[in-house]
């Protein structure tokens, strides 16, 4: 997770960061490897986060410096008074907060303030904000239709580490392909519309990793299709590229998906991608080029998508190279880590 001196710039800047994220996300997985990319490029950093013992611990152990802060919106004006305080003793260049509740709960301190978010967000938490940061086009496009200054809007996009190197999860197998599909398991995300895709395929493994409210009803329906011996639930995966790297496709069902880190770690694990066309999967995928797009929803479609690659092993060599080269081009840790870097300088100057 980490990105080597000699790769990035190296600068002096003083970050102060805070964010109040749930236990497992896209948006608080970045978050991390952010601030550790951040660490060896000579910054300073203190962070401030929703006490996670996991988090802080991985954070700790990089050497950055990290302080509990509850977020809570009953307690806010004593958390406010805290995290100013907080600021007030790291004489940061730079404040950057993450998604809604640590911004709203981030004070003004006279020092500039940087939101990053990760959706289409409602943009009263982010008034007294002086950059929004969009990590896909069409949020940036929505900060601006919305009223807020374009000079004042950045679009960055995420990094994930190189995926070509690591363990291999090892899981259910069969004489057929293994594809895999990863996230929260909630509507968001369609893996209903995936399971009844992959009960089309006369053989296979579906690894599904991922906690979340509507696992009791995949379950259910994984039995009701009569593919319960085929589908494996791997529960949450803290090394996802793992798992990415023991199958053959992966497939990003999602309803709604604003960025999709899981596309980008299948490019740089170097496997065939198929996403749905949501924001993220269009952001990402040059349809054909480096992976395949089927519309929302469509059974049908993402059924054909997954049975084309399992009978072309060229395409689907071409379009893992295809990924491969645009993680290299625009979503590796050194190049999106020094962009950060220049981003926040501008800031700060």
């Amino acid at each position: 997770m980490t990105t080597s001196p000699s790769s990035t710039p190296r600068t002096d800047l003083r970050l102060f960061q805070t964010m109040a994220g749930a236990s497992h996300g896209g948006a608080e997985l970045f978050f991390e490897r952010l601030a550790i990319a951040f660490q060896g490029t000579g910054m300073t950093q203190q962070l401030m986060i929703k006490p996670d013992s996991d988090r802080m611990s991985r954070l700790r152990a990089a050497g950055l410096d990290v302080t509990g802060c509850g977020f809570s919106p009953i307690l806010a004006p004593l958390h406010r008074r805290r995290i100013a305080a907080a600021i007030r003793r790291a004489a940061p260049d730079v404040v950057l907060s993450w998604m809604n509740r640590a911004t709203i709960l981030t004070p003004p301190t006279g020092c500039p303030h940087v939101a990053r978010l990760g959706g289409f967000y409602n943009l009263k938490y982010y008034r007294g904000c002086d950059w929004l940061v969009a990590n896909t086009r069409d949020i940036a496009d929505y900060l601006i239709a919305e009223g807020v200054p374009k000079d004042r809007v950045h679009h960055q996009i995420n990094f994930v580490p190189d995926g070509t190197d690591g363990p291999v999860f090892e899981g259910r197998r069969s004489d057929g392909p293994v594809i895999a599909a990863l996230g929260r398991l909630h509507e968001n995300k369609a893996f209903d519309t995936l399971i009844r895709a992959f009960a089309a395929l006369p053989e296979g493994v579906l690894w599904l990793a991922g906690e979340g409210p509507q696992r009791s009803m995949l379950g259910d329906l994984v039995d009701e299709l009569g593919v319960a011996g085929r589908v494996a639930f791997l529960g949450w995966q803290e090394d996802p590229q793992a798992v990415i790297r023991g199958a053959d496709i992966l497939v990003c069902p999602s309803r709604h998906e604003p960025f999709g880190n899981v596309i980008a770690e299948g490019m740089a694990c170097g496997k065939p991608v198929i996403s749905t066309r949501t924001n993220g999967g269009r952001e990402l995928i040059e349809d054909g080029v480096n992976g395949l797009l089927v519309p929302v929803d469509d059974t049908a479609s993402m059924a054909d998508a997954i049975a084309g690659l399992i009978a072309d092993t060229a395409l689907a060599a071409r379009l893992a190279e295809g990924g491969r080269a645009c993680w290299q081009a625009s979503l590796s840790p050194r190049k999106v880590t020094g962009d950060w870097i220049a981003f926040l300088e501008r800031v700060a100057g």
